[in-house]
């Protein structure tokens, strides 16, 4: 909730403990999490005043602490981004989520957009452009990367893809995911640049050209949009021209969308993204074909029950006899060659909710450690009153592991070579 009514005067407006400003360099208002731009207009005034100050010395505001307070600044081009947080997050991860929340916004206008409007008109009202779902799909963006909020219906994973830049895959049986890659790639054609299924908030499968990838940044992009906007699950087919920033921030793409509720799955969503702007027709003949090769391999009835059903926990990896489950906790275990992730569902002693978050921000802790600057390490172990965690960084993977507080680093090692065999398997 957007909270319109509060400004910097409501003692419920202070009470928030993330806050995220977008704006001009002309210090226009053009986003906030909570309240009204309008009636927030001089602390934009302030926040501009002060990123072009430092700028005139020569240097980059990046970021301010105060008390229990972090201010994170981003700056790119003419747009100035800002994060005030007590949430105890590190400064580089605030600055990862306003980089997120750019990446959103070039997605709406391109890069190229927002210097042309801004390079014609300094003081433009960039709100005119991006409308009521522009606002939607920032507003839902800062929502899942927060998803650990004690308040958020979201699981814990979803944060977990914006903090370490990797989307969660849905856990299928081998036969099902072949099934779907079977049927993706029986529509490929050479206007079609990716074909991406998505169930929920999680990537199912997608496919590209043999020399063309999909970023993950993209991807979470694409994620998040379909899930901004209910009009697209009452849809039977939109079309939506959309910019991917890693994939090219100048230009527009256009994006077959449709849910599956036809086919009984209203939780699985097929994406076609194509360069050609008049594929609106062919591309919803290919969602046909690929619904009805779904239907009728059974993969997508496995697709539903997947997404219903609890992810996988520790006790499953135990029960293959890979012998962890009496030393770890949790784990979020990071493919960096194709940049996905995986995680068990949370058994005790992480059921309660608060728990999660403090492991999640502890997963922040160990991933700013792990990719600080001037650091060159492949482990790391850490140990706290209530954990200890192993970090194992290899050529294609990263691992974050939890285990009790008494555990042994020797202990932790023989663990998390028995959990790589059972993932890997």
């Amino acid at each position: 909730e957007k909270y319109r009514h509060e400004d910097d005067t409501n003692p419920n407006w202070k009470k928030h403990k993330k806050h995220v400003f977008i704006m001009s360099s002309a210090g226009k208002p053009i986003f906030t999490r909570y309240g009204d731009e309008e009636k927030l207009n001089p602390i934009y005034g302030v926040m501009c005043s002060l990123v072009n100050f430092v700028s005139e010395q020569g240097d980059t505001l990046r970021c301010i602490y105060a008390g229990n307070h972090k201010i994170a600044f981003l700056v790119r081009g003419p747009v100035f981004l800002v994060m005030a947080s007590r949430t105890g997050e590190p400064s580089a991860h605030l600055t990862r989520q306003l980089q997120f929340l750019y990446t959103q916004l070039v997605s709406i206008l391109t890069r190229k957009g927002l210097e042309h409007v801004f390079r014609r008109r300094h003081g433009f009202d960039l709100r005119n452009l991006l409308g009521a779902s522009g606002e939607q799909f920032l507003s839902n963006l800062t929502s899942s990367m927060d998803a650990h909020k004690l308040s958020s219906a979201l699981p814990l994973q979803t944060s977990l893809s914006y903090l370490l830049g990797a989307p969660s895959c849905l856990r299928l049986p081998v036969t099902a995911r072949q099934s779907v890659n079977k049927a993706l790639l029986s529509v490929k054609n050479r206007k079609l640049t990716y074909a991406v299924l998505i169930a929920g908030h999680k990537l199912v499968q997608f496919v590209r050209p043999r020399k063309t990838a999909l970023w993950a940044e993209d991807l979470l992009i694409i994620i998040n949009l379909i899930n901004s906007s209910t009009s697209f699950r009452t849809s039977e087919g939109s079309w939506t021209p959309l910019c991917l920033p890693l994939y090219s921030p100048d230009a527009n793409v256009f994006a077959y969308i449709c849910f599956l509720s036809k086919y009984g799955a209203p939780d699985v969503c097929l994406v076609f993204i194509s360069s050609s702007d008049d594929e609106f027709f062919n591309l919803s003949n290919s969602k046909h074909s690929v619904a009805l090769q779904l239907q009728e391999s059974s993969a997508l009835g496995q697709i539903q029950y997947a997404l219903r059903r609890p992810s996988f926990s520790i006790g499953e990896v135990e029960s293959g006899g890979y012998g962890v489950a009496r030393d770890v906790h949790h784990f979020v275990y990071v493919s960096t060659a194709v940049n996905q992730l995986v995680a068990p569902s949370f058994s005790p002693p992480y059921t309660d909710k608060r728990l999660q978050q403090q492991l999640l921000r502890a997963y922040q802790e160990a991933h700013w450690r792990l990719h600080k600057r001037n650091r060159n390490e492949r482990m790391q172990f850490v140990v706290s009153n209530s954990h200890s965690m192993l970090v194992w960084v290899d050529r294609d993977l990263e691992l974050f592991v939890t285990l009790g507080a008494l555990t042994s680093r020797g202990l932790a090692l023989a663990a998390c070579s028995r959990l790589i065999k059972w993932i890997k398997r």
